[in-house]
């Protein structure tokens, strides 16, 4: 053995805990590796989620402005509770309510553009589209009751009066107390004369 290959063998024996020093320093190097292309992956798929919560946030709050914009725009009011029924078709749907005195405020009797009365709860039909004729595809009817009608169940319905669109129609039903949307119901229209219960909803203004 010449005297540079005993140096070596010496220097390794000398300094052997330099081999268990540099596997444990690739090997954590590997776990690291490992776990950040996981924690990569995770933090990826959160920000995924989150994204996407915003994106169906924005997506409600502009429906909700969206809606709010057609009562606003066809002088609507929402008074201390409101039901507004949005649809998106030419049909000619009523929106109906019956309070909890059992007053039946709809196009015929307490409507705005028929006798301009009120109920004697308050309540008033003050927008009815696409009535006479076709005023717009995105029409909107709505009901209100002026401060503060009385506890108790409120019947919203929906009569098919003219059914124009062949394909059946989605309508949304919106409740309001005092502006504030506290309330959504969905449904979905399809024959001529029907008339649809949307829901019975127990008021009580201290809620």
């Amino acid at each position: 053995m010449n005297l540079k290959t005993q140096n070596i063998k010496s220097f390794f024996h000398k300094y052997w805990w330099l081999y268990y020093l540099l596997f444990f320093f690739l090997l954590g190097l590997l776990v690291y590796a490992i776990t950040s292309q996981n924690n990569w992956k995770n933090t990826n798929n959160r920000i995924a989620t989150i994204n996407k919560k915003l994106d169906d946030c924005c997506a409600d709050r502009i429906a909700a402005a969206n809606d709010s914009i057609r009562v606003v725009e066809n002088n609507g009011e929402f008074g201390c509770l409101s039901f507004t029924l949005i649809w998106n078709s030419t049909d000619d749907l009523d929106l109906d309510v019956i309070d909890a005195k059992n007053n039946h405020i709809w196009y015929k009797k307490y409507c705005k553009s028929q006798d301009n009365k009120f109920s004697s709860t308050g309540g008033q039909l003050d927008i009815d589209l696409n009535a006479e004729h076709i005023d717009t595809s995105q029409p909107v009817e709505n009901v209100y009751f002026k401060c503060t009608p009385p506890n108790g169940i409120y019947t919203a319905r929906v009569n098919v009066f003219e059914k124009r669109d062949r394909n059946p129609v989605t309508v949304k039903l919106i409740i309001r107390k005092k502006g504030k949307i506290i309330k959504e119901v969905t449904n979905t229209i399809s024959r001529q004369k029907e008339l649809v219960e949307l829901i019975k909803y127990n008021y009580n203004v201290a809620e």
